[in-house]
């Protein structure tokens, strides 16, 4: 497995690991300089904390023999490599260790939510957007009472040393036990979403070998299947949405800072980052106990001015404080139970991971375990920024006991959609921000009453393009659009009230729906109600994304205002796809909405034939059929051959399993397996999954149309 991924997706593997490590800027320059330095800030490389022995490092070690010996056979860089100067190197534990770090990491920033909510809450006061923080509660009010002073002057910038798409998450994911399946076995289905890209995010893998015969996703460079299945069990996972990080405001006097018990010093060290092209920068790392301090970082990025006075930030990250290993997580699919694999998701009671899980067995045990590492937030709910020298605020980590949220539902089936699975019965705050239920909604809507399930009705249920949020919000929104006297509003009025809410490409309803939501119409209300504060708001903030008209209430919000706004955003939709595509009865989703994805190299020689698109597709974030589009948008004279809405993220592929048959499975990639410009499995799976359909997968050698077969000998 690790030579197969190491000829495959060598430049993929090499990549993710320059960046868990902190060391991309070294070999791709300046412009990484940012993120190497907050990485190293924040350990998410694991050598500094160091890395914990594990059961699973006899399985790490064999891979990376794999791995290792397809980079020894090299006899010249590939080309990726030698575009960019860079030299294949050996893998380590530390690489793999890292690399589950970065996925934690990436996941599960809610820092600069937090921050930018706290500030506005000390600007425009807390009752103008206390509803628009789940579970907000009267000790968050109060710590943004006490913290006034510091909040108002809140430094926004370091908001940007973060990937703006790291909050872009998502998946869908359900099993059923054998009682509502045809096959009297227990079937499940997994799609897990990502930005579309050439690779593939995931390698598809069937291991057979003694004691193994698994079949599933797994990151290119670790021994870790994410989901999939063996003859024993299923399992899937969604991002968790879980919140990780905690902002405190922490009061200086020097070089020490107030704690519960006194002054203590501050912490210093010196992290160097290599820079392609140029002088190796030296950077110090100033922390509290509760992390890094982000002004000293901003400013040493040439982002402000030094900092002064007595207020800094720090922000928690709770795997920063952890050592992990490189083995955990590589025994999953050596469980023969759904309770025995809930054992190998933590070592002690950390893990690498921020996701919610569910695994199925073969006789029809089923449990759903939140796995991740996060602070027991008590009597506060974090989702503003914390006063640092407040003992009430330092909080205990979660346990693995305390996290195995479902054990064999009586309904019989579990289900996840990056929604809040546990809501007001959960012990502590676990998701503290808003997230549509939409496609949860519809997975149960589905499921709900159902016997004699087949995996037909698992692949139809994948491709659904229901919306369930757009038939939540629609209501809110047509009431604007009545007796304006306006034709224009008239006609937007008439298309909205007839749609039935399916995001299809033939849907004109759609196209002036999810153009809407584009244009974001709160935002410019915000802007022009309360000033420039909200002309910047950072995309990593959903809490102020509500756009419900009922989140604006009379008389804290200007009413005259609010419905001046919307009609006015809807008047310049109709101009927008009027331009765009012509008369309203020309209007169709799929003209706008179309997805195109790549290689990064295509314009360069080997690698132009990868890419696929453009292509009219429907969905929307909240249709279990998810599409996430950006874009210039409709009647924007984007130019080009750009497209106004190109769908980016969505399901990098589609699983379903049932385990009454366990020799197959229904699959398909949004693009294929391969990350070879040589290869004909680059895009092979394109048509398939855009037409919402599946392959039949056999792990029967019998069965198999072989293509090519490898001896390795291991050496000596």
């Amino acid at each position: 497995m690790g030579y197969l991924e190491g000829y495959e997706r060598l430049w993929q593997i090499h990549l993710s690991c320059l960046y868990a490590n902190g060391n991309a800027a070294g070999v791709m320059g300046e412009r990484f300089v940012r993120q190497d330095l907050l990485h190293r800030a924040f350990d998410v490389p694991a050598g500094r904390l160091g890395i914990p022995a594990s059961e699973g490092d006899w399985i790490v070690d064999a891979y990376l023999d794999g791995l290792n010996a397809y980079v020894a056979s090299l006899t010249e860089p590939p080309p990726e490599f030698a575009g960019v100067g860079a030299t294949p190197r050996p893998f380590t534990r530390v690489d793999i260790a890292s690399r589950y770090r970065f996925t934690n990491w990436f996941q599960g920033h809610t820092f600069p939510e937090k921050m930018f909510l706290g500030r506005i809450m000390a600007r425009h006061g807390v009752e103008r957007f206390r509803d628009h923080a789940p579970m907000f509660c009267e000790r968050d009010a109060e710590e943004v009472q006490r913290l006034a002073e510091p909040l108002r002057e809140l430094d926004m910038r370091p908001i940007s040393l973060v990937n703006p798409d790291a909050r872009f998450g998502g998946s869908n994911n359900w099993a059923v036990t054998g009682a509502l399946a045809a096959s009297g076995k227990p079937m499940l289905a997994m799609d897990p979403h990502q930005p579309h890209s050439i690779p593939n995010t995931f390698f598809y893998v069937h291991l057979h070998a003694p004691g193994w015969d698994a079949f599933g996703a797994s990151f290119p460079g670790v021994p870790y299947f994410m989901m999939g299945y063996t003859r024993d069990i299923a399992w899937g996972l969604t991002t968790g949405r879980i919140d990780s990080e905690d902002v405190y405001i922490e009061e200086v006097d020097g070089d020490r800072v107030r704690t519960p018990d006194g002054w203590e010093p501050l912490q210093r060290r010196t992290e160097t980052v290599a820079v392609r092209g140029g002088a190796a920068r030296g950077f110090e790392v100033v922390s509290s106990r509760h992390g890094p301090l982000l002004e000293p970082l901003a400013h040493q990025m040439g982002m402000r001015d030094a900092p002064a006075g007595p207020f800094r930030t720090a922000v928690r990250w709770s795997l920063g404080h952890c050592a992990t290993s490189a083995g955990t997580l590589a025994r999953l699919p050596l469980a023969k139970t759904a309770e025995d694999f809930g054992e190998t998701l933590f070592e002690g009671d950390v893990t690498p991971l921020v996701n919610n899980i569910i695994c199925v067995d073969r006789d029809s045990g089923l449990r759903r375990y939140i796995v991740a590492t996060f602070p027991k937030r008590r009597e506060v709910t974090g989702v503003v920024p914390l006063a640092g020298w407040d003992a009430r605020n330092d909080f205990e980590q979660t346990t693995a006991a305390e996290l195995t949220v479902e054990i064999d539902p009586a309904r019989g089936y579990a289900l996840t959609a990056n929604n809040d699975t546990l809501g007001a019965a959960a012990p502590f705050p676990v998701h503290t921000y808003p997230a549509s239920s939409a496609r949860a909604d519809r997975i149960d809507e589905l499921l709900r009453g159902r016997t004699g399930l087949v995996p037909a009705d698992f692949e139809a249920m994948q491709a659904d393009l229901k919306d369930l949020r757009a038939a939540t919000l629609l209501p809110e929104f047509l009431p604007f659009l009545e007796d304006t006297g306006d034709a224009k509003l008239d006609t937007l009025r008439d298309l909205l009230a007839a749609w039935d809410c399916q995001a299809t490409v033939e849907s004109a309803a759609a196209a002036i729906y999810y153009t809407f939501l584009d244009r974001t119409w709160h935002r410019r209300f915000l802007v022009e109600t309360l000033g420039e504060d909200f002309a910047a708001q950072p995309f990593a903030a959903p809490s102020l994304s509500r756009i419900e008209p009922s989140c604006y209430p009379a008389p804290t919000w200007d009413a005259d205002a609010v419905t001046e706004t919307i009609r006015t955003v809807f008047r310049e939709l109709f101009d927008a796809l009027e331009r765009e595509m012509g008369p309203p009865e020309r209007w169709s989703f799929g003209a706008i909405h179309q997805i195109r994805f790549w290689h990064t190299l295509r314009r360069r020689e080997p690698w132009q034939d990868m890419q696929v698109g453009p292509a009219p597709i429907g969905g929307s974030p909240t249709t279990l059929a998810m599409g996430v589009h950006i874009g210039p948008g409709p009647g924007a004279g984007a130019g080009d051959g750009k497209i106004p809405q190109r769908v980016w993220h969505g399901p990098a592929y589609r699983l379903v399993v049932d385990l009454a048959d366990p020799d197959h499975c229904r699959f398909v990639i949004a693009s294929g397996n391969s990350g070879r410009p040589d290869s004909g499995h680059v895009t092979d799976h394109f048509e398939t999954w855009l037409a919402g359909r599946h392959h039949t997968v056999s792990l029967l050698r019998e069965e198999l149309e072989v293509e090519r077969t490898w001896r390795i000998i291991p050496a000596g």
